[in-house]
Protein backbone atom coordinates (compact mmCIF):
# COMPACT_ATOMS: atom_id res chain seq x y z
CA UNK A 1 0.00 0.00 0.00
CA UNK A 2 1.52 3.56 -1.35
CA UNK A 3 0.42 6.56 0.92
CA UNK A 4 1.06 10.35 0.32
CA UNK A 5 0.35 11.53 3.48
CA UNK A 6 2.93 14.67 4.43
CA UNK A 7 4.34 14.38 8.25
CA UNK A 8 1.63 11.43 8.49
CA UNK A 9 -0.64 13.30 9.88
CA UNK A 10 -3.90 11.95 8.09
CA UNK A 11 -5.77 9.18 9.39
CA UNK A 12 -4.57 6.16 7.49
CA UNK A 13 -6.25 2.74 8.38
CA UNK A 14 -5.71 -1.05 7.42
CA UNK A 15 -8.32 -3.58 7.97
CA UNK A 16 -6.33 -6.83 9.30
CA UNK A 17 -8.96 -9.08 9.74
CA UNK A 18 -7.79 -11.66 7.31
CA UNK A 19 -3.95 -11.28 8.36
CA UNK A 20 -5.16 -12.03 12.09
CA UNK A 21 -6.85 -15.38 11.00
CA UNK A 22 -3.57 -16.42 9.15
CA UNK A 23 -1.24 -15.37 12.17
CA UNK A 24 -3.14 -17.26 14.84
CA UNK A 25 -3.09 -20.54 12.23
CA UNK A 26 0.11 -20.42 11.82
CA UNK A 27 1.26 -19.04 15.73
CA UNK A 28 -1.45 -20.62 17.85
CA UNK A 29 -2.53 -23.95 15.86
CA UNK A 30 -0.68 -26.87 17.51
CA UNK A 31 -0.30 -25.19 20.70
CA UNK A 32 0.22 -28.29 23.06
CA UNK A 33 0.79 -28.69 26.63
CA UNK A 34 1.40 -32.14 28.85
CA UNK A 35 -0.10 -32.26 32.36
CA UNK A 36 0.47 -35.67 34.23
CA UNK A 37 -1.35 -38.03 32.38
CA UNK A 38 -3.26 -35.61 29.77
CA UNK A 39 -1.74 -33.31 26.98
CA UNK A 40 -4.00 -30.92 25.04
CA UNK A 41 -3.46 -29.54 22.02
CA UNK A 42 -4.99 -26.50 20.04
CA UNK A 43 -6.27 -28.18 16.59
CA UNK A 44 -8.31 -25.58 14.79
CA UNK A 45 -9.22 -21.89 14.37
CA UNK A 46 -13.31 -22.42 14.30
CA UNK A 47 -13.63 -18.86 13.57
CA UNK A 48 -12.07 -15.26 13.85
CA UNK A 49 -14.75 -12.18 13.64
CA UNK A 50 -15.09 -8.94 14.55
CA UNK A 51 -12.93 -6.04 13.77
CA UNK A 52 -9.10 -5.48 13.58
CA UNK A 53 -7.28 -2.53 12.24
CA UNK A 54 -3.92 -0.87 12.01
CA UNK A 55 -3.98 2.53 11.85
CA UNK A 56 -2.06 5.84 11.99
CA UNK A 57 -2.85 9.26 12.45
CA UNK A 58 -0.61 12.35 13.68
CA UNK A 59 2.53 10.21 13.15
CA UNK A 60 1.48 7.64 16.14
CA UNK A 61 0.68 3.32 14.63
CA UNK A 62 -1.37 2.06 17.18
CA UNK A 63 -3.92 -0.96 16.44
CA UNK A 64 -7.38 -1.44 17.41
CA UNK A 65 -9.17 -4.54 17.33
CA UNK A 66 -12.34 -6.21 19.12
CA UNK A 67 -12.15 -10.01 17.77
CA UNK A 68 -14.29 -13.29 19.22
CA UNK A 69 -11.99 -16.08 18.98
CA UNK A 70 -13.15 -19.70 18.66
CA UNK A 71 -10.61 -22.53 19.00
CA UNK A 72 -10.93 -26.31 18.70
CA UNK A 73 -9.03 -28.49 21.25
CA UNK A 74 -8.09 -31.92 21.74
CA UNK A 75 -6.97 -33.57 24.73
CA UNK A 76 -5.17 -36.91 25.26
CA UNK A 77 -5.01 -38.84 28.42
CA UNK A 78 -3.70 -42.23 28.36
CA UNK A 79 -5.76 -43.77 25.83
CA UNK A 80 -8.77 -41.75 25.42
CA UNK A 81 -9.12 -38.75 23.46
CA UNK A 82 -11.60 -35.69 24.14
CA UNK A 83 -12.69 -32.80 22.49
CA UNK A 84 -13.54 -29.21 23.11
CA UNK A 85 -13.77 -25.77 22.00
CA UNK A 86 -12.23 -22.76 23.84
CA UNK A 87 -13.79 -19.37 22.28
CA UNK A 88 -12.25 -15.77 23.94
CA UNK A 89 -15.72 -13.78 23.29
CA UNK A 90 -13.49 -10.35 23.49
CA UNK A 91 -10.20 -10.30 22.48
CA UNK A 92 -9.74 -6.55 22.74
CA UNK A 93 -6.32 -3.92 21.66
CA UNK A 94 -6.74 -2.68 25.58
CA UNK A 95 -7.09 -5.81 27.46
CA UNK A 96 -4.66 -7.13 30.19
CA UNK A 97 -3.87 -10.62 30.31
CA UNK A 98 -5.69 -11.44 33.59
CA UNK A 99 -9.04 -9.90 31.75
CA UNK A 100 -9.19 -12.46 28.86
CA UNK A 101 -12.70 -14.28 29.78
CA UNK A 102 -12.53 -17.76 28.11
CA UNK A 103 -15.55 -20.32 27.85
CA UNK A 104 -14.84 -23.83 27.12
CA UNK A 105 -17.36 -26.13 25.66
CA UNK A 106 -16.38 -29.06 26.93
CA UNK A 107 -18.01 -32.66 28.44
CA UNK A 108 -15.18 -33.61 30.59
CA UNK A 109 -11.84 -31.99 31.57
CA UNK A 110 -13.35 -28.69 31.41
CA UNK A 111 -11.34 -27.46 34.47
CA UNK A 112 -8.27 -28.73 34.12
CA UNK A 113 -8.28 -27.24 30.82
CA UNK A 114 -9.18 -23.87 32.36
CA UNK A 115 -6.30 -24.18 34.72
CA UNK A 116 -3.72 -25.75 33.28
CA UNK A 117 -4.11 -24.84 29.09
CA UNK A 118 -5.59 -21.58 29.22
CA UNK A 119 -2.44 -19.79 30.49
CA UNK A 120 -0.72 -21.24 27.76
CA UNK A 121 -3.02 -19.80 25.19
CA UNK A 122 -2.98 -16.66 26.61
CA UNK A 123 0.50 -16.36 26.81
CA UNK A 124 0.63 -16.90 23.03
CA UNK A 125 -2.40 -14.10 22.79
CA UNK A 126 -0.04 -11.79 24.33
CA UNK A 127 2.33 -11.27 21.28
CA UNK A 128 -0.42 -10.95 19.07
CA UNK A 129 -0.90 -6.87 19.35
CA UNK A 130 3.21 -6.38 19.12
CA UNK A 131 3.07 -8.82 15.88
CA UNK A 132 0.59 -6.79 14.36
CA UNK A 133 2.01 -3.59 14.78
CA UNK A 134 5.64 -4.72 13.51
CA UNK A 135 3.41 -6.26 10.71
CA UNK A 136 1.40 -3.51 9.09
CA UNK A 137 3.58 -0.28 10.60
CA UNK A 138 5.07 0.39 7.43
CA UNK A 139 2.25 0.26 5.52
CA UNK A 140 0.62 3.16 7.01
CA UNK A 141 3.04 5.89 7.42
CA UNK A 142 4.68 7.71 5.05
CA UNK A 143 8.67 7.56 4.82
CA UNK A 144 10.28 10.85 4.84
CA UNK A 145 13.24 10.40 2.75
Amino acid sequence: MVVHNPNNWHWVDKNCLSWSKTYLEKEIINTTYTHDTITYTLTDINSVTGDCDVTQRKGKVLCIYDMKLEFAYKGVQDEDEFTGKIILPEFIHDQEEDEYEFSIDSDSHKSEVRKHFIPVLKQKLMKFQNDLLRAHEKDVQHTSS
